[in-house]
């Protein structure tokens, strides 16, 4: 199809063919050029042009892999060429079912100006991982011969070259052929001219240049592991070796792995070298890239009784917190950005208790980058149910900023065990379109120094309305107790102080006792208690910022304030994460 003007002849240490790729470069075997200081390089179609010196700039990994694998060179002109690149057909297109003719120039003893040969591929089955076989077309066909090594292996119907010869047989006429996506793994400049169906040039470029700046960050196994772990069976790596480097993981990430539907393995990938990148730069670009590239999870039917306008737009972001397994102080945790209805993940790792904090603040710039921005943003912390009295509202903002998180974000905490069941999701689903339809809710209390049965209490508050107040933390077994009936009535809305009520209960204590709990329950119907709670989140971080600045804090009845606050029609289930390493 048209002249194949970027034909060469390659004479190094021996003699073979090769392809110009870039108006520089060219492409031929390693084995060509083994031992050569340089190449002298003519052009097929144009003998005028006369000879090009050549050095080779990139071997591959031919030498240190199993016997004959990455057999790859690319050659450096003296000087550019006037003459048009070959063209990579895309990955993933063959040329063995239907049968296409392919064809490849060689120069073969006695054939200085080069022959054409013809030949098609016996299947689509890998030898060795790496290459694929080829066949004469005919019996008549010419045979690949010594000086066929490195001709780029054509269709015939479009001109676009689908791999390379590296071998030829001792018999039947036909080789071996290193598949155009296994010339990239071994030389990743190729990433600019092989195109990958749903990725373009300049989003390949990129990643490649962002892997190689991480080069000595992590192991490729570890991230290729973090990545594919959810997978069962996990795909295995390539075979001859297993992965070179981290582009290589990148680019069998991309070309290789079938990823189940939603799902964005390279994505996932980029963010798990992100979390290990030691410069910063590196590590927002490579957040960037993982984000701009996510489908997220399908996104959630709108609720039929809400109206447009009715109650704040809120733009979540979630940040999940589990214990992980790998030991007594490991955890999860995952940040996802919420937009359209959609979770898309922005970050996860495995971490100790003592680095969360850190680890988030971090990283919840990235989520700022990916949600919407015409609402307001909402930080919600799913936990398990011991740890829903970690202080998350006064983390802070960020390394560079100490200012509590709950007084420059609304932020309110989720317990993760009933975000799993889906029972309570459907009752609490209920709930709130009641109350879209209904005029502020009355809140209920629970006393502190309760003696309620908790299973009465979950049907009380059940039947009675849709937040609640607590006098007490759930820092004893009762208290959790209590804490867990409200949870299991599918309550939206519970709030209590972290500080607790350090006053006495019994029959003994004085007529005018004042109980900490009890003044905290008033001041909560005084200031909250007539608001809608779809608007909660925004209040609480008012009068969060309201003790933060008073003169005196530890007085101020909303210091210390845990707001759980759970709408699922904001958060949609997320994607469970792959299980990482702790670090």
């Amino acid at each position: 199809m048209g002249s194949q003007s970027w034909q060469v002849r390659v004479r190094a240490s021996g003699v073979g063919s090769g392809f110009l790729v870039t108006d520089r470069h060219v492409i031929t075997c390693a084995h060509v050029v083994e031992g050569a200081a340089s190449a002298e390089v003519t052009f097929a179609q144009y003998p005028a042009l006369g000879p090009y010196e050549a050095t080779a700039v990139h071997t591959g990994q031919w030498g240190a892999m199993a016997p004959d694998h990455g057999d790859v060179a690319v050659l450096e002109l003296d000087r550019p060429v006037p003459v048009a690149p070959a063209r990579f057909a895309a990955v993933g297109t063959r040329g063995a079912r239907p049968a296409t003719r392919l064809t490849a120039y060689g120069f073969p003893r006695g054939y200085d100006e080069g022959i054409l040969g013809e030949f098609r591929e016996a299947g689509d089955q890998l030898i060795a991982g790496e290459w694929l076989q080829l066949e004469a077309w005919t019996s008549h066909s010419p045979p690949l011969a010594e000086g066929f090594s490195g001709a780029a292996v054509v269709r015939e119907d479009t001109g676009e070259v689908v791999g390379m010869v590296t071998a030829r047989h001792s018999a039947g006429g036909g080789g071996r052929m290193l598949p155009a996506r296994a010339i990239v793994r071994y030389w990743p400049g190729g990433a600019d001219l092989l195109p990958v169906p749903g990725h373009s040039f300049e989003e390949l470029r990129a990643l490649r240049d962002l892997v190689e700046r991480c080069a000595d960050d992590v192991t490729p196994e570890a991230v290729y592991r973090s990545v594919m772990e959810p997978l069962t069976p996990l795909p295995p790596p390539p075979p001859g070796g297993g992965f070179l480097s981290l582009w290589d993981v990148a680019w069998f990430l991309l070309t290789e792995v079938e990823p189940p539907p939603g799902t964005a393995p390279w994505a996932d990938f980029a963010a798990r070298l992100a979390d290990r990148a030691k410069d910063p730069d590196t590590r927002q670009a490579l957040y960037a890239w993982a984000a701009d590239r996510r489908p997220g999870t399908p996104p959630r039917e709108p609720r039929s009784r809400r109206q447009p306008g009715d109650g704040p737009k809120w733009s979540p972001i979630l940040v999940e917190i589990e214990r992980s397994g790998a030991d007594r102080d490991a955890y999860l945790v995952s940040l996802y950005a919420i937009r359209d209805g959609r979770a898309s993940l922005v970050a996860s790792d495995t971490l100790r208790r003592a680095h969360l904090q850190e680890y988030v603040g971090e990283r919840l710039d990235h989520a700022f980058r990916q949600i919407d921005r015409e609402g307001d943003e909402l930080i919600a912390f799913a936990l398990p149910r011991d740890f829903l009295e970690e202080p998350v509202d006064a983390w802070c903002t960020a390394p560079d900023d100490p200012t509590p998180l709950g007084c420059s974000s609304p932020v309110v905490v989720m317990d993760l065990s009933r975000r799993r069941q889906s029972r309570l999701q459907f009752k609490l689903e209920k709930v709130w379109q009641r109350l879209d339809g209904t005029s502020v809710p009355a809140w209920q209390r629970v006393e502190c120094g309760s003696r309620e049965n908790p299973a009465k209490l979950t049907v009380r508050l059940a039947g009675e309305g849709a937040a609640v107040g607590y006098g007490s933390p759930p820092t004893t077994d009762r208290a959790r107790e209590l804490l867990q009936a409200g949870l299991n009535a599918a309550m939206p809305v519970i709030v209590w102080q972290r500080s607790g009520c350090t006053g006495r209960h019994d029959e003994a204590a004085p007529a005018d006792h004042a109980c900490a709990g009890a003044r905290f329950l008033d001041a909560l119907q005084e200031r909250l208690g007539s608001l809608p709670l779809a608007d909660l989140p925004r209040h609480v971080r008012d009068v969060r910022s309201e003790a933060y600045l008073a003169d005196a804090p530890d007085e101020h009845w909303a210091t210390g304030l845990t707001l759980l606050w759970e709408d699922p029609h904001l958060f949609p289930e997320a994607p469970v994460p792959p299980q990482s390493p702790v670090r």
